[in-house]
């Protein structure tokens, strides 16, 4: 009976132990003995490289029969069972070969996690495979991280290992940068439908109302089923008392694919609700996705609506078996490395969330991970929450300014060329994130707009007060793990109204205590501290038609501005946070070429704490850097650089521990 090894741990120094075994038989004795070959190597950082052997009983029930030493030359040890033990091993043949396959299986994990550069140079499939599937997680991430490595297999030996991938294995390879797509199977074929995609649209969307839904899904719902109709439209035309000739189904394809993108867009915003999730999937909401991505592949809003809603499906992992039945990995595995950044982005959510086997928060609609978007070895010590402004967008506001007009290839001093192809969309996710290691990006996404004629949802106005929305993204925030760790924050314009508030409420709230107290730093990008000449302008001389919510809490002089900004400016001084803000010089065209006004003049942008710094640029161009040598993003790298060390070190002192001299 192998009840198991005996270490012993040589200091200073580390050792890794092989055991290779025989197992015997003998009729006279009616023992069993164990043959083991122990070679227990240890190499010594002081000493150098002294090699031990050493034979360890592997318990009181064991005896060692001496004489065979001599009689095998120190070869090996015949270690026999204490006869009065025999009676515990009367088992039958299967169980003995499970129990050795048990041994084995223990004994390879062991040597396995000693010597790990042991399976890095083995190109056997199989192996690797078997690494990526073991029962201890860090084998099996290192596993699926030697699988993706390899791209020079024949394909034979590609689709063995598509055909045996289990689930955690295949998401893992799905999360794995520059991994060969023949590791994939390709997506099941969707059952044909009988009718029109958006008939079956309608039906799903109609079977997802009731009583207690939000009314701003109630709208959707409506807008969707109302443009529907015009599938009922197209099928009476030419029909002549009888049913619709088939001809008139391809006259033209922009009417239906337009439909089809209005219910995905109601779709989509439905799944954010747990009991619309629950009867989408069971009225096989997931299988018509996949009918119209087959269908509509080349479409990248089509793409993007689809992606959006299996990320909101993929937040429930009572879900997860579906989407993963459904063949939706294959097709993710290509969305996170496509060059359109929103699919991209939607495409990382959604596996994140699939991928429990390393990732443990959950990524909830509007809240987006920009990086790392693959599996990283390396651990994470900071978070960084970009939060965008008024008619901004998690993808869009954050991007390199625009290049357009003479002079367009020169930097923003005008003395130094910018290359070619090197614009970026997403300037935290290409640039920030290479000059800041160990950090993780978040971008948060919110609906806003100016007038409530141009709202997607005209209903539940209180909603969009800053009070409520800072409440919604601080739960979907809190779900995201942002708090056990130091964190920064970066907000243009209204964000950086949302994460005062966010700030403020989570001093109030007692469970919400660690994301106030793991603030490094808050950067601002033109925030009206003290009101907006646009919100102004358009309450007094009525430039917008119907101000939302929002714009009007935007006011100049705004009493609830200024008891936020009171408390804002009481939490900087009792944490010590490190404030930077920069402020617009140049005006903003508004509506007609001839109307142009500073959108957050300085004197509205400047919080009178921290650092600021007024830029010649106007309120769209505030948060996006002309490249990477511009004085906008070397200042706001240089700022979070100092955060992070900041962070870095109240870690290091509320651990209790004491800096060496290496590490000042």
């Amino acid at each position: 009976m192998f009840t198991g090894l005996l270490y012993k741990l040589y200091q200073p120094g580390w050792y890794t132990i092989f055991v290779r075994k025989q197992f015997y038989h003998t009729r006279k004795k009616h023992t069993r003995k164990i043959q083991y070959s122990v070679g227990v190597c240890t190499v010594s950082a002081i000493c150098g490289a002294v090699v031990y052997l050493e034979i360890r009983y592997l318990g009181n029930q064991f005896s060692t029969v001496t004489d065979v030493f001599d009689t095998e030359k120190n070869k090996s040890t015949y270690i026999y069972l204490d006869p009065e033990k025999q009676e515990s091993f009367q088992d039958t043949r299967n169980s003995k070969r499970s129990r050795v396959r048990k041994i084995k299986d223990f004994i390879s994990e062991k040597s396995v996690k000693h010597l790990p550069w042991i399976y890095t140079k083995k190109d056997d499939p199989k192996s690797l495979l078997k690494l990526a599937r073991s029962s201890d997680q860090g084998l099996r991430c290192l596993g699926v991280k030697q699988l993706s490595k390899h791209h020079d297999w024949e394909d034979y030996q590609y689709r063995n290992i598509a055909q045996a991938l289990d689930t955690r294995t295949m998401i893992g390879l799905a999360r794995s940068q520059d991994v060969d797509p023949r590791f994939f199977l390709p997506m099941p074929k969707a059952p044909p439908s009988k009718v029109w995609l958006e008939d079956e649209y309608r039906t799903l969307i109609s079977s997802l109302q009731n009583e207690d839904l939000d009314k701003c899904l109630k709208h959707f719902a409506t807008k969707a089923l109302q443009l529907g109709n015009t599938a009922d439209e197209r099928d009476s035309l030419f029909s002549f008392g009888g049913t619709g000739l088939e001809f008139t189904k391809s006259v033209s394809s922009v009417p239906e694919e337009r439909v089809e993108i209005v219910c995905l867009q109601a779709l989509a915003c439905h799944s954010a609700d747990f009991r619309c999730c629950q009867n989408i999937i069971k009225m096989r909401g997931v299988q018509l996705l996949q009918q119209t991505y087959t269908k509509r592949h080349k479409s990248i809003v089509i793409r993007r609506q689809i992606a959006k809603t299996l990320g909101n499906l993929s937040v429930h992992p009572c879900f997860h078996e579906e989407i993963i039945r459904a063949g939706w990995v294959t097709v993710l595995a290509r969305w996170i490395s496509s060059s359109d950044l929103t699919l991209s982005l939607h495409a990382a959510r959604t596996l994140a969330n699939l991928d429990r086997d390393f990732v443990s928060c959950t990524y909830e609609d509007g809240i987006y991970l920009i990086h790392p978007i693959y599996r990283e070895k390396e651990s994470i010590n900071a978070d960084i929450v970009f939060v965008h402004g008024l008619l901004g967008g998690p993808f869009k506001t954050w991007r390199q300014q625009d290049r357009k007009g003479p002079g367009a290839d020169k930097s923003s001093d005008g003395t130094e060329s910018v290359k070619k192809g090197t614009y970026t969309f997403c300037w935290p996710k290409d640039w920030l994130a290479k000059d800041c290691g160990n950090i993780r990006i978040l971008s948060v996404e919110y609906d806003t707009d100016l007038s409530t004629w141009n709202a997607n949802c005209p209903f539940e106005t209180e909603k969009r007060s800053l009070t409520v929305r800072a409440s919604s993204i601080l739960q979907k925030l809190e779900k995201a793990d942002i708090g056990s760790r130091p964190i920064i924050w970066v907000g243009h314009s209204m964000g950086g109204l949302l994460i005062k508030q966010i700030l403020s409420i989570a001093d109030d709230t007692p469970g919400l205590h660690n994301l106030m107290n793991n603030t490094v730093g808050v950067l601002f990008y033109s925030t009206p501290h003290r009101g907006s000449s646009l919100a102004h302008l358009s309450n007094q001389a009525s430039l917008i038609v119907a101000p939302t919510v929002e714009v009007k809490e935007m006011g100049r002089d705004s009493p609830m501005l200024r008891r936020l900004h009171k408390d804002f400016q009481q939490l900087v001084m009792e944490h010590g946070i490190p404030c930077l803000s920069f402020g617009e010089l140049e005006k903003t065209q508004i509506r007609t070429p001839k109307l142009k006004m500073l959108i957050v003049p300085p004197e509205s942008s400047d919080p009178g704490i921290g650092e600021f710094h007024a830029m010649k640029t106007s309120h769209l161009n505030i948060c996006k850097p002309w490249d990477k040598d511009s004085e906008l993003y070397q200042e706001t790298l240089k700022f979070i650089r100092r955060c992070l060390l900041k962070g870095r070190i109240e870690n290091i002192l509320k651990a209790g521990m004491t800096f060496k001299d290496s590490d000042r």
